[in-house]
């Protein structure tokens, strides 16, 4: 009997400005070649989160939309913590990550509540850091885009997956040493936070397949994430090839606000 994953992608017509959609379509792409049945559900404002979902997706929007969805959400924090305690997917970028730390500073001093998934706070700042970023990660380099005026402070370096190896990240590491060392990406369990933005996963098969895996492992799921992904593995590694070109040929840029 075929599997079937569940994938839902939260507030979709509100938070999804940034590509968030490829990040849901790279999912479910890979995770149907690999064998299983996909279902993927867009999930709005007053709409249930289905009690056996595997992936949860939530993107990016400005400061509005974040106030927009902020009593819904704030309505599901009992659920989305405990879908994230019982190891399922997360996958949250931009203003859906910002939401799920423990709360947001705006520049005027007013703060936005979080659902404290993620132990950190964020605070928005003027300066906009724009541009390229790789990131060092058990899984290899992650590679994107960061356009975000925020940072985090992170309290435990242990969420910290990885360490930015060109561009500025979000937030610097704790106990970095002598050495001063920034982070982009939060990992807790299964659940993965970042301002990696185009969309992401896309463009990092072998984080996609780590979330997947992750998915597998705990539904004790048998699936070949080697079948028929010869053509999106190449794709993924042409535009990371460009863009490491780009890294090394071009400085980081930044927009004062």
């Amino acid at each position: 009997m075929t599997a079937t994953v569940r994938i839902a992608q939260l507030y979709p017509e509100i938070l999804g400005v940034t590509g968030d959609r490829g990040n849901v379509r790279a999912l479910q792409v890979r995770l149907e070649r690999a064998g299983a049945t996909v279902e993927v559900l867009p999930v709005g404002i007053g709409e249930e989160l289905p009690a056996d979902l595997d992936v949860l997706v939530i993107g990016n929007g400005p400061l509005s939309a974040m106030r927009g969805v902020h009593a819904d959400l704030m309505a599901r924090g009992d659920g989305i913590r405990s879908h994230v305690a019982d190891g399922r997917a997360l996958l949250a970028v931009g203003a859906g990550a910002e939401l799920l730390s423990k709360g947001v500073t705006t520049l005027e001093g007013e703060t936005v509540e979080g659902l404290g998934i993620f132990d950190a706070t964020v605070a928005r700042t003027k300066k906009r850091k724009v541009g390229y970023i790789v990131v060092e990660t058990a899984v290899g380099r992650v590679i994107g885009f960061e356009d975000h005026a925020s940072e985090w402070t992170l309290s435990d370096a242990a969420h910290s997956y990885g360490r930015v190896a060109f561009g500025e990240g979000g937030f610097a590491l704790p106990d970095a040493g002598d050495q001063p060392a920034r982070g982009e990406i939060i990992r807790v369990a299964n659940a993965i936070a970042a301002n990696i933005q185009g969309p992401m996963l896309p463009l990092n098969p072998e984080l996609v397949r780590e979330i997947i895996t992750g998915v597998a492992a705990r539904r004790d799921l048998e699936l070949d994430l080697t079948i028929g992904v010869e053509s999106l593995d190449t794709y993924a590694a042409g535009a990371r090839a460009a863009i490491e070109t780009l890294v090394h040929g071009k400085g980081f840029n930044s927009i004062q606000l």
